[in-house]
């Protein structure tokens, strides 16, 4: 039998074998949005400023000098972000599953964990990149029941796992509920249904009943991490500042992401600059190439809007893969297009160059992004601030697990983390448009 692991040797083998270079490198290569924004991995804490120019000098006289009182001076305005958001990610090794494995512990330990560490970072990523892009909810019910007692209907199946625990609430308010996924069923049309159970999916006890999910859940109902939800009571927190909540107008709601009134704690509404442009994509059609409800049209229109209102330079359209593929449909009848298609990506997206008669823009399809908006961005607008980045805790001692004690045998807690937030510094270099029409 393979021999015990020791403290210390499973501490030497954690640092030597799952280095924090590993997983950063993995997360910032299998996005493209994490791999495209710039970052600042330096932020310690505390109020993060962000300065822009409210005003630009602007006074201009036909014939004469300006009245010396009348001179309208540059506005310099100081914005602030509070502190930055956080996101934690535990991994759990037990002692029995090491020593299970031929040969001794260390070897055992080298088979199992790079898998893992490769699906942990994938799965930490998709959770980053999801709140970053679309907002605070994970994905919202389709149906309630479905024709069961137990289940809901998703749209992105994806993005759950046996085990998982979420939070369910109302988009208008209600309490909100906690439940464990104990299946996932994939549709042939590319939803699923979730099985909910009231107690750890690990040990299900009971399922929801029927009576349960018709009283307490709606259609439409938004699926949430732990956390995201203020404690004791209905409030719904934004716990990391999404782009489309940046680039919305105040009040504006589009998927699970909501316009704020306020970015940097200034008020949108009284700076240009806070403003990005905003484009209703609730006439988009699916079944029809016509220019007057064309994905083409809207997003080279956003495009050249946000060059003459924000003197931006947007050059990439990030969308869902929906989106996407009726951009490429509307590519194939149409010559006022032409489009240098990329390979898909071996990481997961795909890329279309196109050119058109109002400019050049490349499409991108990102698959964690929702269906509801289209961002027409400028990179150079925005950066990831962040403290580090994503790094494994380690404990005062030098240790970078904790190890638990059971009647079942012994496991080694490692948790991970992420300190930051996205800043937009120029919204008005960008565009988004919103309210697309969803799957029917």
């Amino acid at each position: 039998m393979a021999s015990l692991t020791t403290t210390e040797s499973f501490n030497s083998m954690l640092k030597r074998y799952m280095p924090y270079k590993l997983l950063s490198d993995e997360i910032i290569k299998r996005d493209y949005f994490l791999q495209r924004v710039s970052k600042d991995q330096n932020w310690k804490g505390g109020a993060l400023q962000v300065p822009f120019v409210g005003a630009n000098a602007t006074s201009l006289s036909i014939g004469s000098l300006t009245d010396s009182g009348e001179i309208g001076a540059d506005t310099f305005v100081r914005g602030e972000v509070g502190n930055y958001a956080e996101l934690w990610g535990a991994m759990v090794f037990n002692q029995k599953d090491l020593d299970q494995h031929s040969g001794s512990v260390e070897n055992s330990f080298l088979k199992i964990l790079p898998d893992r560490i490769d699906v942990f970072a994938q799965t930490m990523k998709e959770a980053l990149s999801g709140q970053l892009l679309n907002g605070s909810a994970i994905d919202k019910i389709r149906d309630i029941n479905n024709g069961t007692v137990d289940t809901i209907e998703v749209e992105r199946p994806e993005r759950f796992e046996i085990n998982q625990k979420i939070v369910v609430a109302a988009a208008t308010g209600g309490q909100p509920l906690t439940y464990y996924v104990s299946k996932v069923s994939v549709q042939s049309d590319g939803t699923g249904i979730l099985e909910l159970s009231d107690t750890s999916a690990q040990t299900v006890t009971g399922l929801v009943s029927s009576a349960d999910l018709n009283t307490e859940l709606s259609d439409n109902d938004f699926i949430y991490h732990p956390g995201v939800i203020a404690a004791g009571n209905t409030i719904i927190d934004e716990v990391f500042t999404s782009l489309p909540s940046q680039l919305l107008a105040k009040d504006q709601v589009s998927g699970s992401a909501t316009g704020s009134t306020n970015l940097f704690g200034q008020p949108k509404t009284s700076y240009k600059h806070l403003q990005a442009l905003n484009v209703d994509g609730s006439t988009l059609d699916f079944d029809s190439s016509s220019a007057a409800n064309s994905h083409l049209e809207k997003i080279f229109d956003a495009q050249t809007t946000v060059r003459r209102l924000g003197r931006g330079n947007p050059g990439e359209a990030l969308m869902s893969y929906r989106n996407f593929g009726q951009c490429m449909k509307e590519l194939e009848g149409n010559r006022q297009y032409q489009a240098d298609i990329s390979k898909a990506s071996k990481y997961g997206w795909s890329e279309i160059q196109v050119v058109g008669v109002k400019g050049a823009l490349k499409l991108v399809a990102v698959p964690e992004l929702d269906d509801a908006n289209i961002m027409i961005v400028d990179f150079d607008s925005m950066k990831l601030h962040s403290n580090g980045f994503v790094e494994r805790r380690t404990a005062p001692d030098g240790k970078q697990f904790f190890e638990t004690r059971a009647s079942t045998g012994y496991s080694y807690i490692i948790d991970h983390r992420f300190y930051g937030d996205l800043v937009c510094s120029k919204p008005s270099s960008n565009a988004i448009i919103h309210d697309i029409p969803a799957v029917d």
